[in-house]
């Protein structure tokens, strides 16, 4: 699958894709986030979760790189 994400667009800081568990049902999430600590989009950007590890990464890095569902910071 390895696409390449694109840069923050709030900081143009690199950005990372992260993969994980609920602890409540195990169940799988993907999401990217901006690697810079002080940047808004290191903490709040949505999670994509199915039973499917992979189709969840392929959500999470498709919607990062579209600007879709990115919160807007002020």
């Amino acid at each position: 699958m390895e696409k390449t994400l694109k840069a923050c667009p709030c900081c143009g800081s690199k950005a990372e894709l992260k993969q994980a568990h609920y602890l409540e049902s195990e169940k799988p999430y993907s999401y990217v986030h901006c690697t810079n600590a002080e940047c808004g989009l290191h903490n709040h950007t949505p999670h994509f979760s199915s039973e499917n590890e992979q189709k969840n990464a392929e959500d999470a890095i498709n919607a990062w790189n579209r600007g879709e569902q990115v919160p807007a910071l002020h």
